[in-house]
């Protein structure tokens, strides 16, 4: 697992709460059911990391968060700004954003292994 992973899960697990917390309070249900699918999708970032051998499924999974990243934060802040939102949703959509993009920068790749390649002689060419 990359170093930002986590924080774009710890982003989309406060996400994910915030939204069932007000669900019925000052959020209708069609804003709280996005904000749950994004959260889950901050959530996939690091699962997807663990559970999967390649990097290629994770670093989809991060461009995915990082592309669509904005929307939740765009929900959540137009929320605090008309409605009666607190300040828990947008910053749970803005660390489960940066978080994800955050670990786009890791070019890393935990837990792969370079083959095995046998070496072998330099030809003569005189």
């Amino acid at each position: 697992m990359r170093k930002a992973e986590p924080i774009a899960g710890l982003g989309g697990l406060a996400l994910i709460i915030a939204a069932f917390i007000h669900w019925g309070d000052d959020m209708g249900a069609v804003q709280a059911v996005v904000l749950i699918a994004f959260g889950l999708l901050f959530l996939a970032v690091p699962i997807t990391s663990v559970a999967t051998s390649g990097p290629a499924k994770a670093v989809a999974a991060a461009v995915l968060a990082s592309a669509l990243g904005w929307i939740p934060l765009l929900i959540t802040v137009l929320q605090l700004l008309f409605g009666d939102g607190g300040w828990v949703s947008p910053l749970a959509a803005l660390v489960g954003w940066v978080g994800s993009w955050l670990s786009l920068r890791d070019e890393s790749t935990p837990g792969a292994v370079a083959p095995d390649v046998p070496r072998r002689a330099v030809p003569d060419v005189a």
